[in-house]
């Protein structure tokens, strides 16, 4: 049957058997397809038979596989049941990810941040490397001071001559000071902060990671190389599982050893 949408004056093509039930209109307008006429009681109207000649008997209609009973094609109405999201089960031997925000998030990732902190233990770089990334960091430092120092220098005797007042030794001692802290700010922060290692530890194949196993962000390596300031830190290695410094569970930073396995 034919039926004129009310909102956009469009007409549209609905299947007999959606008679009595409610259609959806592409521009959105729901409207309710009326019945048909043989049933409110009036008998259907039959076309005449010539004599002699037998009736086609019209073959059924084909009966729909469609849940609603009725196969409306474009005006299948969704419901919240259609929208409801599939569930994902999770990898053997992980749990499921805990949902945020209420409800389950079924593409959300089975790895919860404990296996990843766990995986990640397995690989903490030993004492030994530990010891043997403080003692080539401090060698690297010492020869980039040294040399900061005889460049500033050269520069100062070159602009004051080899007698400098004390005011000018004051000021080449600043700028020695300060290149060296700009270096040490380079060394550590810069380095660890976008390659994650500093030059001792690319030699001995470790890694400062996050304590959770991920990436270490711009803050955790500011606390980590502030906390390298605490007295006696390098100490903090012959106690506990001896793996870990001061530095490190203060920042919540890890050093791995990436040969490993």
């Amino acid at each position: 049957m034919k039926l004129k949408c009310p909102g956009c004056s469009k007409l549209l093509q609905i299947p007999d058997t959606a008679a009595g039930k409610t259609v959806k209109c592409p521009c959105g307008k729901q409207l309710r397809v009326p019945m048909p006429k043989s049933a409110s009681g009036q008998a259907p109207v039959k076309r005449p038979v010539a004599a002699g000649a037998t009736a086609t008997p019209r073959p059924a209609a084909r009966a729909s596989a469609s849940p609603l009973g009725a196969d409306a094609g474009l005006f299948d109405e969704l419901t919240e049941t259609d929208l409801a999201p599939v569930a994902v089960a999770p990898r053997p031997g992980t749990a499921p990810a805990a949902a945020s925000g209420g409800g389950h998030n079924p593409y959300a990732s089975s790895m919860t941040e404990a296996d990843a902190a766990g995986g990640a233990a397995g690989n903490y770089a030993s004492q030994n490397k530990r010891v043997a990334n403080y003692i080539l960091d401090n060698i690297f430092m010492s020869f980039m001071s040294l040399g900061i120092g005889v460049v500033v220098g050269i520069a100062m005797i070159a602009m004051y001559g080899v007698e400098m007042t004390d005011q000018q030794e004051a000021t080449a001692d600043t700028v020695t000071s300060g290149l060296g802290f700009g270096f040490f700010l380079f060394y550590y922060v810069a380095m660890e902060a976008i390659f994650g290692a500093t030059l001792g530890k690319f030699i001995t194949g470790t890694r400062v990671i996050a304590a959770d196993g991920g990436k270490a962000g711009f803050g955790k390596i500011i606390g980590r190389n502030l906390a390298r300031m605490i007295p006696f830190d390098p100490l903090s290695f012959l106690f506990g599982d001896k793996t870990t410094g001061w530095h490190d569970s203060i920042s919540g930073t890890r050093v791995i050893d990436i040969r490993k396995g």
